[in-house]
């Protein structure tokens, strides 16, 4: 029988999987398939983190790392190469309007080369709100009343915008997520205060996008912990070569001891991967940032990048390919100890920021109009004094009349107010990872559910990142766009014969 797939959300993960599948598809048709392609946006391609013009806005990957196509990383550095000079040996942080358009270039190759294929592809431009049917037969419906038949559902819904601080929400000034763009560059008065909540990637976008306007009032980052991203390394896509904290050396310890496998072991592999590199014990009591001064910090991460001297992300980033199948060997109480002793440490050297931004945040701390607070307790509206206030575990208490969240994008599945996302969970087809996100194979994207007959469901991106853990990057999310849709094109042809 004919099959149909739908691809929910068309950002870089959604065209990412399409591409694999047009490429699939080219050398081993499927008599009858038909694709649907759903975006609420009017542009496929660019999605939410890409669509941005801000000229201050970089993406935080090096250029070299951000090909969406499966085992191609370097595609995108050749495409920007193809339109203008770019030094060989340099790094690259191309704004992110440029990477919208290299998306919309893969998009438009994947339509050819489906069209050449004889697939037949539909466009519905509108939000998908609920998925009806069972495994049978399914079916996608839109908010405007759009139905059509699916078989296979992938859910590629980018960069949920988190359900946080609603008791802020409507309140003057209160700016509840920093994309798009437009929300910071309109109404925010040039010499007002402002208060970002966060201080990592989100949280230092938003200065950019503040500065870019030329604002010249104080801004204040917030957060519990206070620490900011470490100033990425020259060439960060070059492997590292670990001896110890690697995945065949974790496995081995499985074998020989037994299956359990602790965050201390994790840790201890980590640290002896590190004093290696060193060559000498490490302090690692010095190395713990919580209660330091994230901007005094700041100048000494600079001096560090610029020489190559960063070990601890020098680690990580070589380790990245295999970050997931580490993540899988934690159980679900060694994941929550994770989350509570190493995950901050852990988020500063491996999610880092561009120089470039680097040295803008210790431009703006020099002239005394960036400060990074740590401790915060609540943020909250003042009636009285027309302010929002933040009181910190110090009992300082910071006052601006605007508040900008920028506290990342939605992790666990009930910060996300998604209206397809919430029918799902309704009908009891999505649950929750205790991690974050929905339980799916980690392999396949394959959604995991208690009903048998439920629509045949996958997911992609921030939606499995309890999961995969590493979805925040693009070229992890490209890896399992081409597992999912080998995963989802196999069954096909199975079910054909």
């Amino acid at each position: 029988m004919p099959a149909s797939i739908t691809i929910i959300g068309m950002g870089a993960c959604g065209s990412a999987a399409f591409a694999e599948m047009t490429i699939r598809l080219a050398a081993s048709p499927v008599p009858g398939l038909t694709i649907n392609l759903v975006e609420r946006d009017e542009d496929l391609g660019p999605g939410l983190a890409f669509g941005t013009d801000q000229p201050g806005h970089l993406l935080n990957t090096e250029s070299r790392l951000m090909g969406l196509y499966a085992h191609e990383t370097g595609d995108f550095r050749r495409w920007l190469g193809e339109r203008r000079p770019l030094d060989p040996e340099a790094v690259e942080y191309a704004p992110r309007h440029e990477y919208g358009l290299y998306i919309r270039h893969v998009l438009d190759a994947a339509m050819a080369r489906a069209a050449e294929a004889g697939v037949e592809v539909h466009v519905h431009r509108g939000e998908a709100a609920a998925i009806e049917g069972d495994r049978d037969g399914a079916r996608v419906r839109l908010a405007d009343g759009t139905v059509f038949d699916s078989d296979y559902t992938l859910l590629a819904l980018g960069t949920p915008q988190p359900v946080r601080f609603e008791e802020l929400d409507g309140r003057p000034g209160y700016v509840d997520f920093p994309w798009p763009a437009a929300r910071l560059r309109e109404g925010i008065d040039r010499e007002a205060d402002v208060i970002v909540l966060g201080s990592s990637l989100s949280a230092i976008d938003t200065l950019a996008t503040l500065l870019d306007q030329d604002h010249r009032g104080l801004i204040r980052f917030v957060s519990k912990d206070g620490m900011l991203p470490r100033v990425e390394i020259p060439r960060p896509e070059e492997t590292y070569p670990r001896r110890h904290f690697t995945l065949g050396e974790m496995h081995r310890l499985i074998r020989e001891r037994g299956p359990r496998f602790s965050i201390v072991d994790l840790f201890r592999l980590f640290r002896r991967e590190a004093e290696e590199a060193v060559g000498a014990p490490v302090d690692w009591r010095a190395e713990d940032r919580t209660d330091r001064p994230a901007l005094d910090l700041l100048p000494t991460d600079m001096a560090r990048a610029e020489a190559g001297e960063e070990v601890f992300q020098r680690i990580l980033t070589s380790a990245r390919f295999e970050a997931s199948a580490m993540w899988d060997l934690l159980g679900p109480r060694d994941r929550a100890r994770f989350g509570r002793w190493l995950a901050p440490h852990f988020a500063t050297a491996r999610f880092t920021m561009p120089m470039v931004n680097a040295r803008r945040l210790a431009a703006a701390a020099a002239r005394g109009q960036l400060h990074v607070h740590a401790g915060v307790v609540t943020t909250e509206w003042d009636a009285d004094e027309g302010m929002f206030l933040s009181r910190l575990a110090d009992g300082t208490v910071l006052r601006a009349p605007v508040v900008v969240n920028a506290t990342g994008t939605a992790m666990k599945l009930d910060e996300i107010p998604d209206a397809l996302v919430r029918d799902l969970v309704d009908r009891g087809w999505l649950h929750a990872h205790p991690s974050g996100g929905v339980e799916a194979h980690r392999h396949s994207g394959a959604v995991i559910t208690r009903d048998r007959g439920a629509p045949r469901l996958y997911a992609i991106g921030q939606l499995v990142n309890g999961v995969q853990r590493d979805t925040n990057a693009v070229w992890f999310n490209v890896a399992c766009a081409e597992r999912t849709v080998q995963d989802i094109l196999t069954k096909i042809t199975g079910e054909q014969e």
